[in-house]
């Protein structure tokens, strides 16, 4: 097989690598960044429930019966607020995978072709190079 030919073939392989490569890096990143935000998300909800359980309790503790009704309430409110808030991350979430993956088959799509290309460019020369 031609020197060159070899060469270009590997310099093309090796930035086909390459981009996977980054490709796998920019989509690790992204789902580790979305894991962040998540679980930031989520440890910050923790905290300002437990902060207004915590105040609610003490309320009732001191023997306000009438906030008992409203603290049941405002549980209720919060739990659909939550559930919602849940909702609509999940629905975030799976948005940005169904993103990720479709570009990910495009890219692989077009690697594909682009290799499909090469092999071929590769047989056309080999087989010239035996005429």
């Amino acid at each position: 097989m031609d020197q060159e030919l070899v060469q270009y073939l590997d310099s093309r392989f090796q930035s086909v690598n390459r981009q996977f490569q980054e490709l796998r890096g920019e989509m690790t990143a992204g789902l580790q960044g979305l894991r962040g935000e998540t679980t930031a998300g989520l440890q910050g909800l923790r905290g300002e429930m437990t902060a207004g359980l915590e105040g609610l309790r003490g309320e009732m503790t001191e023997g306000l019966e009438g906030l008992r009704h409203e603290v049941h309430l405002v549980a209720e409110g919060f739990a659909m607020h939550v559930q919602v808030q849940h909702v609509q991350e999940r629905e975030y979430h799976d948005r940005q995978h169904q993103e990720t993956r479709a570009l990910i088959r495009s890219v692989h799509d077009e690697l594909r072709q682009q290799h499909d290309h090469l092999r071929q460019r590769v047989e056309n020369l080999e087989q010239k190079r035996q005429n």
